[in-house]
């Protein structure tokens, strides 16, 4: 299921939740960023200034707080496929490099019941990577 995510209505990407692990609350994949994804990679880009390599040690505990302060001012949505809005979330998105190609990769911290039993998503199956 294609997931959108959204600024005040506005498409900044799209992804597919590829990793979900519903016993930790957590559903990572890959992102697909949209034209309007300039409007916030400003403010992810903080995070990789504060946390160069990731899961690294915190450089800049300081840009890390300006960080997650701007993140939770944007009030990021996530849209099912039906246009839902998943509930009770946190969006992360990161820059992650695999085989030597960096690529934008998301997680998705949520609560909604509808999200995980999988009436929002179809079936799921729940994945032992962290």
């Amino acid at each position: 299921m294609t997931y959108t995510i959204q600024l005040q209505g506005i498409t900044i990407g799209h992804t597919e939740l590829e990793h979900p692990d519903a016993t930790k609350g957590v559903a990572r994949g890959s992102f697909h960023p949209a034209t309007d994804y300039q409007l916030v990679q400003d403010v992810f880009g903080l995070y990789a200034e504060a946390v160069p390599e990731r899961p690294g040690k915190v450089t800049d505990p300081k840009k890390l707080e300006r960080y997650y302060r701007a993140r939770d001012a944007l009030g990021l949505e996530l849209m099912d496929q039906d246009g839902r809005t998943v509930g009770d979330t946190t969006l992360h998105v990161y820059q992650r490099t695999v085989s030597r190609q960096k690529r934008l990769e998301i997680e998705v911290r949520t609560s909604d019941h509808l999200f995980w039993q999988g009436t929002s998503r179809g079936s799921w199956v729940v994945s032992r990577e962290s």
